[in-house]
Parts: C-alpha cells; structure tokens; sequence
C-alpha cells in the first residue's frame, strides 16, 4: 500500500508574523505600553484571518482529492481484473487446454461445408463453424504465435465441432504450439501429403483423434499425436517427437483413453514413450514401428489399463541414426534417427517364434514375437497429458 506523506507548508507572513509577536512581547515585558485600538486594524486583522481560514481550506480539499485519486489508482493496478481481460490460468490447468485468441489470424471460416486452402498463407487458419471439411492443396501455412490450423466452436461448449482435414498435393504445416488442432474432434484423410513442425503436438484433438489415409511427416514437436482417443486405419504416419510419439489422455474422466491401429503404416521416433496410453492399446492391423531414444524413462508400449496387439517383438541397444535394420527377413527398415530400444509389431510375425536382429548386416542378437504389450502398469502410469 502505497504511503503518502502530507506536510503542511505554512504562510510566509505567518511564520513571520510570529516572530514579530514573540518581539513585541518581549518589548513589552521591557516597557509597558499603552495599547492603541484602531477600528482600521482590526477590519484588516479580521481580513488576514478570513483569507487564511479560505487558503487552509482549498489545501484540505487538494488533499483530499489527491489521497481519492491515489486510492482509485491503486485499486486498477492491483484490484479486480479488467471486465475484457482474459481469465488467468489457474494452478492444473495449462496453456495448452487454454483456447487460443492471441495468434494472427489469417483466415477465419465461420460457415460448414467444404473449404479450400492453397498457396502461402502467414498467420493461422481459425475454423468456428461447426461441420468443416478443409481441403489443403498445395498449401502452405506458418503461424508464428499459434497452431497453424485451429477448430475452435464458435457456437459454445454444447456443440461438438467436426473437423476434417482433407489432403490433396504436397502441403507444409507449422505452427509454434500445435500443428493441426481441434478442439472437439479432428479427422485426416485425402490422397496427399503434410510435413508438420510444431512447438507442441503435431495433431492434437481435445477428444477424438482419426488418422483414415494420406501422408503425414510431424518432422518435430513435443508430442506428435495427442487426443482422448486416437485411431488409425490408414496412411503412412511417420512421427518425430521429443516426448511421447503418440498419446491418449484426457483430464475430464469422460472417455477412457485409447489407441486403436486397425490398418495403416505408423513410425515412431520418440525421446520418451512411443505410445502412451492412460487408458488401452489395439494394435490389430497395419504395421507399427517404434524407434525410442529414453535410456532412462521411457516404453516403447506404456499402457495404464489393458491392451491387444499383434505379434510383435520388443529389442534393445544402442541403435545409431542411419543404421539398417531387418528382422528374421520379416522386416526391414533404416532408423532415421538413434535410439536404445526398439518395436515392431507386422504382419508375418509368430507369437511364440524367435527372429534373429541384424544391424547393417551384423548380428544385433535375438527376439521372441509376443502379444504381451512390455510397459503394462495396470492401475497407474507415467503418462499424463503433456
């Protein structure tokens, strides 16, 4: 609280006037006078006094305004927000379930139905309809305070908002939070491609994540795929991620968490769990390959509840970046960046049946196929919403 200090400045001709009555008394006690009363004086003394009492008066009201104007000050600095100004973020929450309203808008499309994006778009693309399919044709989009694609219902939190991400041509996606972001559900599909750079997740949906076809690259980010639930039946998915390649969780309780791949190509190349599921896995079609580099805390698998997959086979070691690896003739692949554990779970593989590892052609020892998912924590896990 701030202190204001008052000092009172008193009249020059006070202070004086003062002095000169000290004086005269001490003349006085000297030398008896015989005093003199003079109608005039008095008139002029009774002036002094009024303007005195006037002049006290406009000081006590200057200083009475300015304590007010001090007080109201203090309480716009330090009291109750602004009506417009945004709602803090409380202690649990994160920016990244915040909505966004502060990146560049570049386009807005308010109204359902199909919507085509191409050429070079600088700032982000905000969908608030409600049923939106957006077509990215040769389009690319950089967003340098934001996700670069953003569905966010302008129609209140009772209205689910479908969003579907049609590829069609060579398209290139960056944003510095997410890459592709919907905040109820987010579907990918089309015949094209998308290379995404993001500074948070490459595809994040706030419940329902759908992978169906096309071809997406998350070169980098913090998680490549998150959502309450996540599915893919389709595509080539390569992910590139510093935390968890793909993962499923939720703060409401609604939902079970899920990752579900029936179908499709899904690679893997994470610096912590490659899939995190706070809830289930089901891994029954398609093929899955994982690359972790988390020689301390990390699963190539981390599921919390319960899990199905396919006949996969788990490995470990010290994989190099560039290094050429083959499973009992099953499958090949080449790494593209290092890691210390490894997974893969395709089609040829026997539950049961052991497969001899080859790195660059050496031996790299052997694994037995299994349906048991390694990183099973029934009743808890490391994961959370990142």
């Amino acid at each position: 609280m701030m202190k204001v200090k008052i000092m009172a400045i008193l009249p020059r001709q006070l202070i004086v006037g003062t002095k000169r009555r000290r004086f005269s008394s001490v003349c006085e006690a000297a030398e008896p006078r015989i005093p003199v009363v003079r109608k005039d004086s008095a008139n002029k003394a009774d002036g002094r006094k009024d303007r005195r009492d006037f002049l006290l008066l406009v000081a006590g009201v200057i200083t009475l305004s300015f304590l007010l104007l001090t007080a109201l000050t203090a309480c716009n600095r330090f009291g109750a927000p602004p009506e417009n100004s945004a709602p803090p973020v409380m202690s649990g929450e994160t920016a990244e379930d915040e909505a966004e309203v502060d990146a560049t808008v570049a386009q807005t499309i308010a109204t359902d139905g199909t919507h085509t994006i191409t050429g070079t778009v600088d700032g982000q693309i905000l969908v608030t309809a409600e049923e939106v399919t957006l077509i990215l044709d040769g389009a690319t989009i950089t967003c340098a305070d934001g996700s670069a694609i953003l569905g966010k219902d302008g129609h209140g939190a009772s209205v689910t908002q479908n969003l579907t991400v049609e590829l069609q041509g060579a398209n290139t996606v960056s944003g510095s939070a997410h890459g592709i972001q919907g905040t109820d559900n987010l579907t990918v599909t089309g015949t094209g491609s998308a290379d995404i750079t993001a500074g948070k997740d490459g595809l994040h949906a706030g419940d329902a994540l759908t992978i169906q076809n096309g071809t997406i690259n998350v070169r980098e980010s913090y998680e490549g795929i998150e959502a309450a639930t996540v599915a893919i039946t389709g595509g080539v998915t390569t992910i590139h991620a510093s935390d968890d390649g793909i993962n499923a969780a939720t703060d409401t309780g609604e939902v079970t968490p899920d990752v579900a791949i029936s179908g499709g190509e899904v690679f893997v190349y994470s610096g912590s769990d490659g899939i995190d599921s706070n809830g289930t896995l089901e891994i029954t079609g398609g093929s899955v390959v994982i690359f972790i580099d988390a020689p301390q805390d990390g699963d190539a698998t981390d599921v919390e509840r319960s899990g199905t997959i396919q006949p996969a086979v788990y490995g470990s070691g010290t994989i190099k970046a560039g290094t050429a690896l083959s499973v009992g003739g099953v499958w090949s692949g080449t790494a593209e960046s290092g890691a210390t554990a490894f997974f893969v779970c395709v089609p040829g593989l026997v539950s049961g049946q052991s497969y001899a590892i080859t790195a660059d052609g050496g031996d790299f020892g052997n694994a037995t196929a299994t349906t048991t998912i390694q990183g099973m924590m029934m009743g808890g896990g490391r994961g959370g919403k990142g």
